[in-house]
């Protein structure tokens, strides 16, 4: 069947994400820079849909959710960004597409017998779509609850910067602590986050590099 295939490579996927992670603050450095942006989320979503289509009814539900991230998106483009009810309703749909995403990354990945490279990219998609989760969540809250997370006073970068970077510290459990959780809310999703992306690495990537380990060794 069209659109359905046995297991992702992730490669694109992969791809978008690191524009969208890495390239998002040099964005902003030139004329047209968030458009471009706006872009990269966009086929984040495509490839994201695409890529964990291994039956009809998982890029059914893929496409039942994408397809309103991205009418929202496309939205923010072509009209005011800032409305809060635009703003909300592209951080909510966010975090469910990108939960059901990874969710389905992590089953593809675990359930394969075999660790390959595509194994290894589904792993990082997964890590990074996490933090981008998160960051939408973060985003919702301050939404919601102006001064719920610090910012400090440090230079002026776009909301969206700040809150992936803010995501990512606390995924990593970096913790400069130039960013601080307010609210009670921002600190409980702090610590949920930093607790689920330690549990990944001590289950998921060491479940990987396991059953790597035993199949070089049955060679």
């Amino acid at each position: 069947m069209i659109g359905v295939r046995n297991h992702g490579t992730y490669t694109q996927l992969l791809l978008s994400l690191i524009v969208v992670v890495v390239l998002t603050p040099f964005f902003n450095l030139f004329p047209g820079g968030i458009f471009l942006r706006d872009l990269a989320f966009i086929a984040v979503i495509v490839t994201a849909v695409w890529d964990i289509a291994r039956t009809p009814r998982v890029l059914m539900i893929g496409i039942v959710l994408g397809v309103p991230v991205l009418t929202v998106r496309l939205t923010s483009m072509i009209g005011n960004s800032q409305a809060p009810l635009l703003r909300g309703a592209i951080d909510a749909l966010g975090i469910l597409f990108f939960a059901y995403i990874v969710f389905e990354i992590v089953w593809d990945i675990t359930t394969n017998s075999d660790v390959t490279n595509d194994t290894i990219r589904g792993a990082f998609c997964a890590y990074l779509l996490m933090g981008l989760a998160w960051a939408s969540a973060y985003q919702l809250v301050a939404l919601f609850q102006p001064g719920a997370i610090n910012f400090g006073t440090g230079p002026e970068i776009t909301e969206t910067q700040n809150f992936t970077y803010y995501s990512f510290v606390v995924l990593t459990t970096l913790g400069f602590g130039d960013i601080t959780p307010v609210s009670g809310v921002a600190r409980s999703l702090t610590w949920i986050e930093a607790v689920v992306g330690q549990l990944f690495i001590a289950t998921i990537i060491a479940r990987l590099v396991g059953v790597r380990m035993r199949g070089d060794s049955d060679r």
